[in-house]
C-alpha cells in the first residue's frame, strides 16, 4: 500500500481545490505538527473548515483523518527511533558522512556565532546609504540570497559578481556613505581582498561574510561575521548559507518594521498576479 506522500504526490494536483493544495504542503512540509493536531486545529491553524480536512483524507483514500494520521505518526516515530544504519563504502554511507559533517558545521557555527559583530553590522545597516555585495566562486549563491533579503527589507543594494571588470564597475561608483559586503568561500582570485582595501582607502566601511577566520577577506574587512569552516569540499557554501539566514533571523528581530511593509507588498502583489492569471 502507498504511503500518504505518494498518494499527494500522484494525486491531480491542478483538480485540487485552494483548501486542498494548502492541506497537501502540509502534511508534506509540516506531518510533525500533524502527528500531534486533531483535524479541528489543523482546520484552524490553516483557517480551512474541519470537514474539509477529513475530506482530504478521504480523497487520498483513508477512511477519515485518524486513519491518515496514524500513518503520519508512524512515519515520524520511524525517523526518531529507528537507528540509521548504513554498510560500509556505500552511497548510503557517504550520505550520512555528509549530512554529518553538515550537522557538525552548523553546530559549531551556532555555539561561535558571532553575535556582537552581527548587532554591529545591524547598526552599520541602518546609516548606509547603499550597500554593495560583492562574491565569487561558491560564494555567490549566498551573496545574491543575502542581497535578495536586504533589498525585500528596503536596503539600497548593488550585487556584483566576482569577475574582475564587475568588481570594477561597483568599486567605481561606490561613495562614502556606502557599505561594502564581501562573501568569501573558496579564495579563488586576491580580487575580493583589493576590493576590500580599495573601498577603505575611499571611506567605505567593509564587511566580511566568510566561511573561516583565516580567509584573506577577514584580515582586511572593518568587520568580519566568520562561519566554522568544516574543510570538506562544497560543505561551506551551505555553513556560510546558514550563517547569512542566522544573520537575516536576528534583523527581522532587530528591525522587524522593515519587514512588515515587505509582507503587505508582497501579498498584494500575489493577489494582483493571481487575479491576472484567472483572467
Amino acid at each position: 500500500m502507498s504511503s500518504y506522500v505518494q498518494r499527494i504526490r500522484e494525486a491531480t494536483r491542478q483538480q485540487f481545490s485552494p483548501s486542498f493544495e494548502r492541506l497537501a504542503d502540509y502534511f508534506l512540509d509540516s506531518y510533525a505538527h500533524a502527528a500531534l493536531l486533531t483535524a479541528t486545529e489543523i482546520g484552524h491553524s490553516l483557517d480551512i473548515d474541519t470537514a474539509t480536512v477529513v475530506r482530504f483524507a478521504q480523497h487520498l483514500g483513508y477512511g477519515g483523518y485518524p486513519e491518515l494520521q496514524r500513518e503520519i505518526r508512524a512515519k515520524l516515530r520511524r525517523e526518531l527511533l529507528d537507528e540509521l544504519k548504513t554498510q560500509p563504502n556505500s552511497a548510503a554511507e557517504a550520505v550520512d558522512a555528509a549530512l554529518s559533517e553538515l550537522a557538525h558545521g552548523l553546530d559549531r557555527t551556532r555555539k561561535s556565532f558571532p553575535h556582537q559583530q552581527a548587532k554591529t553590522l545591524i547598526k552599520d545597516l541602518d546609516v548606509a546609504q547603499r550597500v554593495i555585495v560583492i562574491a565569487e566562486g561558491l560564494a555567490f549563491g549566498p551573496a545574491r540570497n543575502l542581497a535578495a533579503w536586504l533589498e525585500s527589507a528596503g536596503y539600497n543594494i548593488h550585487l556584483a559578481g566576482g569577475s574582475l571588470s564587475e568588481i570594477a564597475r561597483a568599486l567605481t561608483g561606490a561613495r562614502k556613505g556606502d557599505m561594502l559586503i564581501v562573501i568569501q568561500i573558496d579564495e579563488e582570485t586576491p580580487f575580493l581582498s583589493s576590493a576590500i582595501a580599495e573601498a577603505k582607502t575611499a571611506g567605505i566601511r567593509t564587511i566580511a561574510l566568510v566561511s573561516s577566520h583565516s580567509s584573506s577577506a577577514a584580515h582586511y574587512a572593518d568587520l568580519t561575521l566568520a562561519a566554522h569552516n568544516t574543510l570538506e569540499l562544497g560543505a561551506d557554501q551551505f555553513i556560510v548559507e546558514a550563517l547569512i539566514y542566522a544573520f537575516m533571523r536576528m534583523l527581522y528581530r532587530a528591525r522587524p518594521g522593515r519587514f512588515k511593509n515587505t509582507a503587505t507588498r508582497l501579498q498584494r502583489i500575489r493577489h494582483f498576479l493571481s487575479r491576472e492569471d484567472r483572467q
